[in-house]
Order: structure tokens, then C-alpha cells, then sequence
């Protein structure tokens, strides 16, 4: 539009010239003098047709200030000419240095003797030189000192603001990389933000700037100016996955899952085929406990890879990578998780060892020198598997196969000896299966060398294993209540607890722990047993009664609880 105003002015230019000379010209005989002529046979010959002579008189100069325009916006078209596509960048940038010098705009504002540019003009012209400075010829100060004058010059002109803003970022990416972390990074850092910002104020809708600013207040961790900002672009182009994606990646910085979630659903309606959008939509599914959800998004993903796999190879279909194996590899874990979640043990199983077999797999082949790895991509690939092994013996553990724990966290062991998990695990396993000296040996090794961080699982489970041997009850207790500190809330922890003071017969203290940690774990039998035998040890046979009756009727086919419970209603 700039380029049009100036060829319209030309135009004009041209047409006033030229129709002054016609005037001139045809001023003897005017069209409605010849209109109001009535021919007729009496009258032919009274009037002959005027002969066309130039005048003499006519004044077809221009005048200075015409002349001065003309000068002036031919020079611009010149200059704009020359900048186009690079023709000439050097040529365009003096025709733009012969503005500013020889019509004295190199001032505030316009000269007083060149009336026909406005401040908007010289502005333009401004921000013309400045775009060339910045681009193409890398003269960053020169860039920074025209489009300043061009803001100056006009406030609310968007390409001066944008470029400054383009130059701002430049000048803090170039100190960033220089590794300087002084106050005048942060001025320049506070600076191209608010022109930024300035920018969309002046152009709600500039996509560019809105990008910009979302990127660069992400990574300086002003993360609710970049979210404004990234939402904005999903408005402005709400087609673009790009946008959406980085939106949820903002949200879950600031864990707020379920706008993550919409974030990358809308991912994965625009691009049904991206595997790791959907990849990610599984994972926020798990963590907001949302386990059908969870596995029908990686179940949707694995069908989607085996299709891939059947089809014959076209130039549309891209070949199968390392990545769509770890995409894979991802939504069988996740898939395995989600099942465990739901209780259910040989579907949890088969999906976490398959992630397992294919990170195997991906072992030997390096193992095999067919890929050319870095010893860092071993290490990873390692503390992966052992992290997968690792939850298939949680898994284990939970639905109480102890045999099968001690395999998974065998195998662990025989790559790391002091993997702490796994000797947690361990531990607890040959607990389950009453091989006492073998558990405390392998959890006393687990805390030993977990110093430098807590292992809850650890102290809870060799604070239960003192206690139900009778022995070293103090520090069965001083352990139950380490592990408290890292989960004050866990009823299992609690019901440790409780167990170690009705040992050391503190019934109160055992009765108000057993009492919590049924809160946290209502339909826990072994919790309500323990409460049960408190209550009677205290004297209180009614509240045992009923607290065995509520632990029967969860289990009735739990002889222990039963015989109890015939006990306690005989002595009544």
C-alpha cells in the first residue's frame, strides 16, 4: 500500500501537467459553446472551424516545489526499486542517504521548506534505510539509529516498532551467546519484551511478533506472557499444530494438566498421524488418572504403527526410525502402567515386558557395532531399562509375586550391584516371602547407600520387618517415621507405625496412627486387624468388634480375621 500512495501522487503529477497544457490549448473553444451552436443551412459558412495553434503564452514549467516533489518521489521510487529482491542494495541505500541529506530530513521532523512530506513519509523513509541497514548490509547501531528516528517520527508505525523489536532480540541473542549475564542483558532483555509488547498493542493480530515474544518469554521463564501470547497465535492461526503444542508444553511447566490436555487434543485432531502428540496426550491421561482414556490413546498409536508396518513402502509413507521405535517403546510402557492402575496384572505384564524386549533389542544392536553410538546413548539406554525393569517389579510387588520381583530385580543387579531401587525391591520381595535375614540384609545395603537421598519404601519396609520380629523396635520406629516425613499422608506408613507402638505396647500412640492411616486406607483388612487388636488390648472389645466385622466383610473368606472375630464374641 506504502508503494501505491507514492505511484498514485506520480500520476496525479502527470495528469495536472498534461491538462494544463490542454487547457491552454482548447481555451477559445469550450464544449458548450459548440453545443449551443445550431447548424442549419442559413449558417454554414457564418462559422469556420477555429485553427489549432500552440499558444504562445502558456506557462508549462513546474514551478519549484512541484519540481522538488517530483525530484523527491522519483527518488523514492528509485530507492524502493533498487531494495527490491536485492537488485541493487547499495544503490537503494544511497538513494535513501540523498533523501534524508539533500531535503533536509535528517531532523525531527520534515523541514519547514518541504511541505510536500509529512512525518509519516519521513518515517517510512526511515524505516526503509534502517530495513536495509538490519537485513541485508548487517549495520546493527546504523539499523537501531533509523528506526528509532522512525518511531520518533511516527509512534504507531508497526514495521518501525516490529523492527526494532527484530533488532532488540538480535542485540540479547548476541549477548547470550557472549555468556553475558550482566545488568545490561537484562536491560536489553526488559527492553525487547516491552517493544514486543508494544508491537501487539499496535497489531493485535501480527503473528510474528506474537511468536517472538512467545519464545523469548519462555526461555527467560516469564511463562504466563508467553502462554498470552502462544493462545493468541492459536487464535490467529488455529490450524497450525505448532502453536498448540507449545501451548501445552507451557501448561504443563506450570502443571496445569488438564489446559495441556486440550492443548494437545486439538494437536492430534489437526494431525491425526502425529504419533508423538498423541504420545504425550497418553502420558497427561496417566497423570490425571485418566487410565481408558490413557489406553485407548496407546493402543490407537500401536495400531497406527502396525499398519505402517503392512503397508508396502510408497514415497508418501515415511520409513520406519528410531524415533517411531521409541514411540513405540513409550506407548507399551504407558500402556502397561495405565493396566496397573486398573488391576490388571497379565495385560500390565505383557506391555512393560514388550517395552522391555524392544529396548533389549535396541541394546544388542549396539552391543552388535550396527549403530554407531556414543557412550552417552549406552548410558541412557541402560538407565531406561533398568528404570522399566525396575516398575515391572513394582508391579510384581503389588500384586504380590514376590518370586517373580526377585527375578526383575535380579537381572537389575547384575548390571548395577548398587542400583538402590532394585535392592529396595529386592528386599521387600524375600519379605513377602518371609526370608527375613535375606530382606534386612538387602534393605540395610539400600539405605546405607541411599545418604544422599530418601528412600520411604526402604524404611518403611524394614521398619515393619523389625516389628514383626519383636526386635529393635526403636529403630523400627525411627525408621517408619523417616519414611513419614517424606509421606506424611501414607496409610501405610501410619499402619507401620501403629504396629510398632502396640509392640512396644504405646496403645494410645498405636491407636491414633492405626486410626489415621484407616483414613488414608479404608478398606485395608491387615490396617483394620491391627486396629482391631489394639482396640482389645486397650479394653475396648465393642470398637474391635466392629472394626473386625467391617475387616470381614471385605474379606469373608480370610480365615485369620474370622477366627479372630469368633474370639472376640465369645469372651463378651
Amino acid at each position: 500500500m506504502r508503494y501505491l500512495n507514492i505511484l498514485i501522487i506520480l500520476v496525479l503529477m502527470t495528469c495536472f501537467i498534461f491538462g494544463h497544457n490542454l487547457q491552454a490549448q482548447n481555451k477559445e473553444v469550450s464544449p458548450s459553446s459548440i453545443d449551443s451552436i445550431v447548424l442549419n443551412s442559413e449558417m454554414v459558412g457564418v462559422f469556420e472551424t477555429p485553427e489549432l495553434v500552440a499558444p504562445t503564452d502558456a506557462n508549462t514549467e513546474l514551478n519549484t516545489e512541484m519540481r522538488d516533489a517530483a525530484n523527491f518521489y522519483a527518488t523514492v521510487m528509485w530507492a524502493i526499486y533498487n531494495g527490491t529482491s536485492e537488485r541493487n542494495v547499495r544503490e537503494s541505500k544511497a538513494a535513501y542517504d540523498v533523501l534524508i541529506e539533500e531535503f533536509g530530513l535528517d531532523g525531527e521532523s520534515p523541514a519547514p521548506s518541504v511541505e510536500f512530506v509529512s512525518s509519516h513519509d519521513l518515517s517510512f523513509i526511515y524505516t526503509e534505510r534502517a530495513t536495509l541497514q538490519f537485513n541485508i548490509l548487517q549495520n546493527i547501531p546504523g539499523a537501531g539509529d533509523d528506526v528509532r528516528k522512525a518511531i520518533a517520527l511516527n509512534p504507531e508505525s508497526v514495521p518501525a516498532t516490529w523492527l526494532l523489536a527484530q533488532i532488540l532480540t538480535r542485540r540479547v541473542f548476541a549477548s547470550i551467546q557472549e555468556n553475558r549475564r550482566d545488568t545490561r542483558t537484562q536491560a536489553l532483555q526488559e527492553e525487547m519484551l516491552a517493544v514486543l509488547k508494544q508491537v501487539i498493542e499496535l497489531d493485535p493480530d501480527h503473528h510474528r511478533a506474537h511468536y517472538y515474544l512467545g519464545t523469548m518469554a519462555r526461555d527467560l521463564g516469564e511463562i504466563e506472557t508467553a502462554i498470552t501470547s502462544f493462545k493468541a497465535l492459536t487464535r490467529i492461526m488455529p490450524f497450525d499444530d505448532q502453536f498448540h503444542t507449545e501451548l501445552g508444553e507451557l501448561y504443563e511447566m506450570q502443571n496445569r494438566l488438564e489446559e495441556a490436555l486440550l492443548s494437545y487434543e486439538r494437536v492430534v485432531t489437526i494431525l491425526p498421524e502425529q504419533l508423538s502428540a498423541r504420545n504425550r496426550l497418553g502420558q497427561l491421561y496417566l497423570q490425571t488418572g485418566d487410565y481408558p482414556a490413557a489406553i485407548k490413546t496407546f493402543l490407537a498409536i500401536l495400531t497406527r504403527l502396525e499398519a505402517q508396518t503392512a503397508e508396502p513402502r510408497t514415497a508418501n509413507r515415511e520409513p520406519r526410525t528410531a524415533n517411531t521405535s521409541e514411540t513405540e517403546i513409550e506407548a507399551h510402557y504407558g500402556i502397561g502402567l495405565a493396566y496397573q492402575e486398573q488391576n490388571d496384572l497379565e495385560k500390565s505384564e505383557f506391555h512393560i515386558m514388550r517395552a522391555i524386549s524392544l529396548l533389549e533389542a535396541r541394546a544388542a544392536s549396539m552391543r552388535g557395532g550396527t549403530r554407531r553410538v556414543r557412550s552417552a546413548d549406552r548410558v541412557t539406554l541402560t538407565m531406561r531399562l533398568q528404570e522399566m525393569r525396575h516398575a515391572l517389579g513394582q508391579i510384581y510387588l503389588r500384586f504380590n509375586v514376590p518370586r517373580k520381583a526377585i527375578n526383575i530385580f535380579a537381572k537389575i543387579l547384575e548390571t548395577d550391584a548398587n542400583y538402590v531401587p532394585a535392592l529396595s525391591g529386592i528386599g521387600m520381595a524375600y519379605q513377602m516371602l518371609d526370608d527375613l535375614k535375606r530382606a534386612e540384609d538387602y534393605l540395610r545395603k539400600a539405605i546405607e547407600l541411599s545418604s544422599k537421598s530418601e528412600l520411604p519404601d526402604a524404611y518403611n519396609a524394614l521398619g515393619y520387618l523389625y516389628a514383626e520380629q519383636g526386635i529393635k523396635l526403636d529403630e523400627a520406629a525411627a525408621l517408619v517415621r523417616r519414611a513419614l516425613k517424606s509421606s506424611p499422608t501414607s496409610g501405610a506408613y501410619l499402619d507401620s507405625l501403629g504396629f510398632i507402638y502396640f509392640k512396644q505396647g504405646k496403645l494410645d500412640a498405636a491407636i491414633e496412627n492405626l486410626e489415621l492411616a484407616i483414613r488414608y486406607l479404608p478398606d485395608t483388612p491387615e490396617i483394620l486387624l491391627h486396629l482391631a487388636d489394639a482396640y482389645l488390648q486397650k479394653g475396648l472389645k465393642e470398637k474391635a468388634l466392629q472394626t473386625l466385622e467391617q475387616a470381614v466383610r471385605l474379606e469373608p473368606d480370610n480365615a485369620e480375621l474370622r477366627q479372630k472375630l469368633d474370639a472376640v464374641k465369645a469372651s463378651r
